[in-house]
Protein backbone atom coordinates (compact mmCIF):
# COMPACT_ATOMS: atom_id res chain seq x y z
CA UNK A 1 0.00 0.00 0.00
CA UNK A 2 1.65 3.25 -1.19
CA UNK A 3 0.14 6.74 0.32
CA UNK A 4 0.33 9.71 -2.26
CA UNK A 5 2.17 12.68 -1.15
CA UNK A 6 -0.62 15.04 -0.02
CA UNK A 7 -1.42 11.89 2.05
CA UNK A 8 2.32 11.47 3.12
CA UNK A 9 2.55 14.97 3.92
CA UNK A 10 -0.79 15.65 6.44
CA UNK A 11 0.43 12.20 8.17
CA UNK A 12 3.77 13.71 8.71
CA UNK A 13 2.17 16.74 10.52
CA UNK A 14 -0.24 14.82 12.09
CA UNK A 15 3.11 13.33 14.23
CA UNK A 16 4.94 16.59 13.58
CA UNK A 17 1.95 17.95 15.96
CA UNK A 18 2.26 14.92 18.43
CA UNK A 19 6.08 15.30 18.66
CA UNK A 20 5.68 18.91 19.10
CA UNK A 21 2.69 18.34 21.91
CA UNK A 22 5.31 15.86 23.60
CA UNK A 23 8.17 18.14 23.76
CA UNK A 24 6.20 20.84 25.33
CA UNK A 25 4.95 18.27 27.89
CA UNK A 26 8.63 17.16 28.50
CA UNK A 27 9.77 20.47 28.80
CA UNK A 28 7.48 21.37 31.51
CA UNK A 29 7.96 18.23 33.09
CA UNK A 30 11.80 18.92 33.15
CA UNK A 31 11.94 22.50 33.64
CA UNK A 32 14.06 22.03 30.54
CA UNK A 33 13.53 23.85 26.77
CA UNK A 34 12.70 20.19 25.01
CA UNK A 35 12.97 20.86 20.95
CA UNK A 36 12.16 18.42 17.66
CA UNK A 37 12.73 18.45 14.36
CA UNK A 38 10.52 18.25 11.59
CA UNK A 39 9.58 14.24 11.36
CA UNK A 40 11.24 12.45 7.78
CA UNK A 41 8.44 9.93 7.52
CA UNK A 42 8.71 6.37 5.23
CA UNK A 43 5.86 3.82 4.99
CA UNK A 44 6.87 0.19 4.21
CA UNK A 45 6.52 -3.39 4.61
CA UNK A 46 7.47 -5.11 8.05
CA UNK A 47 10.60 -7.11 6.05
CA UNK A 48 11.82 -3.45 5.06
CA UNK A 49 12.15 -2.04 8.73
CA UNK A 50 15.56 -3.62 9.71
CA UNK A 51 17.81 -3.12 6.66
CA UNK A 52 15.64 0.49 6.80
CA UNK A 53 17.48 1.28 10.16
CA UNK A 54 20.16 -0.61 10.34
CA UNK A 55 21.81 2.58 8.73
CA UNK A 56 20.60 4.84 10.88
CA UNK A 57 20.97 2.97 14.36
CA UNK A 58 23.09 0.55 15.66
CA UNK A 59 24.49 -1.19 18.83
CA UNK A 60 22.54 -1.52 21.85
CA UNK A 61 19.31 0.28 21.53
CA UNK A 62 16.57 1.57 23.98
CA UNK A 63 13.16 1.09 22.94
CA UNK A 64 9.83 2.03 25.20
CA UNK A 65 6.67 -0.45 23.29
CA UNK A 66 3.18 -0.10 23.50
CA UNK A 67 0.25 -1.82 22.20
CA UNK A 68 -2.54 0.65 20.97
CA UNK A 69 -5.95 -0.24 20.30
CA UNK A 70 -9.14 0.98 18.95
CA UNK A 71 -10.65 2.24 15.65
CA UNK A 72 -6.62 1.67 14.80
CA UNK A 73 -4.58 -1.18 16.68
CA UNK A 74 -1.18 -1.94 16.14
CA UNK A 75 2.49 -1.79 18.13
CA UNK A 76 4.24 1.19 18.77
CA UNK A 77 8.20 1.61 19.61
CA UNK A 78 10.85 4.61 20.52
CA UNK A 79 14.12 3.33 19.84
CA UNK A 80 16.72 5.70 20.98
CA UNK A 81 20.69 4.59 20.79
CA UNK A 82 21.79 3.34 24.24
CA UNK A 83 23.99 6.20 25.00
CA UNK A 84 22.12 8.96 24.19
CA UNK A 85 19.29 7.63 25.89
CA UNK A 86 21.50 7.43 29.08
CA UNK A 87 23.21 11.04 28.15
CA UNK A 88 18.96 12.02 28.01
CA UNK A 89 17.85 10.71 31.12
CA UNK A 90 21.14 11.92 32.93
CA UNK A 91 20.22 16.09 31.26
CA UNK A 92 16.55 15.30 32.53
CA UNK A 93 17.06 14.55 35.80
CA UNK A 94 20.02 16.94 36.74
CA UNK A 95 22.15 14.26 36.95
CA UNK A 96 20.29 11.50 39.38
CA UNK A 97 19.64 9.10 36.83
CA UNK A 98 21.92 7.44 34.26
CA UNK A 99 24.82 7.82 36.78
CA UNK A 100 28.45 6.38 34.65
CA UNK A 101 26.50 6.21 31.58
CA UNK A 102 24.51 3.20 32.71
CA UNK A 103 20.92 2.66 32.23
CA UNK A 104 19.87 2.28 35.63
CA UNK A 105 16.45 1.58 36.61
CA UNK A 106 16.08 5.60 37.54
CA UNK A 107 16.94 5.83 33.69
CA UNK A 108 14.73 3.06 32.72
CA UNK A 109 12.05 4.59 34.47
CA UNK A 110 12.16 8.05 32.88
CA UNK A 111 12.65 6.66 29.54
CA UNK A 112 9.87 4.90 30.03
CA UNK A 113 8.01 7.66 30.95
CA UNK A 114 9.62 9.54 27.95
CA UNK A 115 8.26 7.33 25.77
CA UNK A 116 4.79 6.67 27.32
CA UNK A 117 4.38 10.72 26.48
CA UNK A 118 5.86 10.93 22.79
CA UNK A 119 3.86 7.46 21.48
CA UNK A 120 1.29 8.71 23.59
CA UNK A 121 0.88 12.28 21.85
CA UNK A 122 1.38 10.71 18.61
CA UNK A 123 -1.43 7.67 18.34
CA UNK A 124 -4.20 10.25 19.93
CA UNK A 125 -3.28 12.31 16.50
CA UNK A 126 -4.92 9.15 15.15
CA UNK A 127 -7.74 9.25 17.58
CA UNK A 128 -8.40 12.92 17.22
CA UNK A 129 -8.50 12.42 13.40
CA UNK A 130 -10.87 9.38 13.25
CA UNK A 131 -12.68 10.90 16.32
CA UNK A 132 -12.44 7.85 18.28
CA UNK A 133 -10.33 7.15 21.41
CA UNK A 134 -7.42 5.13 21.31
CA UNK A 135 -6.09 3.02 24.11
CA UNK A 136 -2.88 2.46 25.20
CA UNK A 137 -1.49 -0.50 27.27
CA UNK A 138 1.46 -0.07 29.75
CA UNK A 139 4.58 1.15 28.52
CA UNK A 140 7.72 -1.17 28.43
CA UNK A 141 11.13 -0.69 28.39
CA UNK A 142 13.61 -2.84 26.62
CA UNK A 143 17.92 -2.59 25.77
CA UNK A 144 18.83 -4.75 23.36
CA UNK A 145 20.09 -5.33 19.86
CA UNK A 146 18.09 -3.86 16.87
CA UNK A 147 17.13 -7.69 15.41
CA UNK A 148 16.25 -8.88 18.47
CA UNK A 149 13.65 -6.19 19.21
CA UNK A 150 12.53 -5.83 15.49
CA UNK A 151 11.63 -10.06 16.18
CA UNK A 152 9.62 -9.65 18.75
CA UNK A 153 8.02 -7.00 17.78
CA UNK A 154 6.86 -9.24 14.87
CA UNK A 155 6.30 -12.56 16.92
CA UNK A 156 4.02 -10.65 19.11
CA UNK A 157 1.58 -9.00 16.59
CA UNK A 158 1.60 -11.65 13.41
CA UNK A 159 -1.29 -10.05 11.93
CA UNK A 160 0.69 -6.47 11.65
CA UNK A 161 2.10 -6.48 7.59
CA UNK A 162 3.16 -2.26 7.61
CA UNK A 163 4.97 0.21 9.47
CA UNK A 164 5.23 3.49 9.52
CA UNK A 165 8.88 4.99 10.42
CA UNK A 166 9.02 7.81 11.72
CA UNK A 167 12.61 9.72 12.64
CA UNK A 168 13.21 13.18 14.25
CA UNK A 169 15.92 14.41 16.82
CA UNK A 170 14.86 15.72 20.46
CA UNK A 171 17.40 18.44 21.55
CA UNK A 172 17.91 20.10 24.93
CA UNK A 173 21.30 22.11 25.84
CA UNK A 174 23.98 20.66 24.42
CA UNK A 175 22.96 17.36 23.52
CA UNK A 176 20.85 16.45 20.08
CA UNK A 177 19.39 12.56 20.50
CA UNK A 178 18.07 11.06 17.18
CA UNK A 179 15.31 9.42 17.85
CA UNK A 180 12.55 6.78 16.05
CA UNK A 181 9.57 5.90 16.07
CA UNK A 182 7.75 2.58 14.72
CA UNK A 183 3.94 2.27 14.52
CA UNK A 184 3.13 -0.88 13.18
CA UNK A 185 -0.36 -1.14 11.74
CA UNK A 186 -2.70 -3.94 9.75
CA UNK A 187 -3.85 -3.21 6.08
CA UNK A 188 -7.02 -2.62 7.80
CA UNK A 189 -5.81 0.24 9.99
CA UNK A 190 -3.59 1.57 7.58
CA UNK A 191 -6.52 1.92 5.18
CA UNK A 192 -8.85 3.66 7.84
CA UNK A 193 -5.97 6.23 8.24
CA UNK A 194 -5.73 6.72 4.95
CA UNK A 195 -9.09 7.24 4.25
CA UNK A 196 -8.98 9.46 7.14
CA UNK A 197 -6.21 11.60 5.86
CA UNK A 198 -8.03 12.17 2.84
CA UNK A 199 -11.46 13.27 4.20
CA UNK A 200 -9.49 15.52 6.55
CA UNK A 201 -7.62 16.67 2.96
CA UNK A 202 -10.83 16.88 1.18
Amino acid sequence: MILGDFETDALTELFNVGLHRAAASLSEITGQRILVDMPQLVICPLEEIEPRLAKLIGGEIATVHQVFGGAVTGDAVLLLEQDKAAALAMLMTDGEAALGGRLDQSAREVLTEVGNIVLGACLSGFGDMLQTPVTFSVPRIHIDMLRSILSSLLVETGEVQYAVIVATQFRLSELAVDGYLIVAVGPTSLTRITEALAHRMG
